[in-house]
């Protein structure tokens, strides 16, 4: 089993472990992480709509990385890190607290359901719930693009 999932892990994620050694810049990390994160929902979504076959192994492994991202995602907004070119809003360092617990909702979710993904329609629901903390999220904290 750990291996089907180390292989999933491989093939879902390129250069997963890496995202993050690429800079030492706050925005740059989490720009890349977050462009991870929509990695794994194009592989998610693409099997819930039948795009891609499903694989329970390869969701586990996406859903996995989606938590592990959401837990580093708090360091990646220190003081002083909202100038640049970034969507930030202002608003996550006003309520650094209700953001960091987006976060730690975003990696419980992506846990929680990731033992329960055994189909596409599990997945579909899966894939909901997570959807939702990322969408909530991103109106409050991130600045629409034009």
């Amino acid at each position: 089993m750990r291996k089907t999932v180390m292989a999933a892990l491989c093939m879902v994620i390129p250069g997963g472990i890496g995202v993050l050694a690429q800079s030492g810049d706050p925005i740059t990390q989490r720009q890349n992480l977050m462009k991870n994160n929509q990695e794994q929902v194009r592989t998610l979504t693409g099997m819930a709509r039948g795009q891609a076959p499903f694989n329970a192994a390869a969701a586990q492994a996406a859903l996995q990385r989606i938590a592990q991202n959401a837990q580093q995602i708090p360091a990646l907004f220190p003081p002083g890190s909202h100038q640049g070119k970034t969507a930030a809003l202002p608003a996550i360092w006003e309520r650094k607290a209700d953001f960091d617990a987006h976060a730690a909702k975003l990696q419980q979710d992506a846990t929680a359901v990731q033992a329960s993904v055994t189909d596409q329609a599990s997945l579909q629901a899966a894939i909901q719930r997570v959807g939702q903390n990322c969408g909530g999220c991103h109106e409050a904290y991130r600045r629409k693009e034009s």
